[in-house]
């Protein structure tokens, strides 16, 4: 549930504020976003299963965003 409530919340704040994105990340942005939601749904996957850790989830976003 704050997790629903903070992405509603950080929603809300993104479209009323409209924040600049520079120009160089602009390209890699779209790639991060993707990478992370690789990452939420494996670790949905994972704890769908069982099997879920909170160490490889952090390392798994954590570098899937920054490769």
């Amino acid at each position: 549930m704050i997790a629903a409530l903070g992405l509603i919340i950080g929603a809300a704040l993104g479209l009323f504020l409209q924040p600049d994105i520079p120009l160089w990340l602009q390209p890699y942005l779209p790639i991060a976003i993707v990478a992370g939601l690789d990452a939420l749904f494996g670790a949905l996957r994972a704890l769908l299963d069982g099997i879920f850790s909170d160490r490889v989830f952090v390392i798994s976003f954590v570098s899937n965003v920054l490769i």
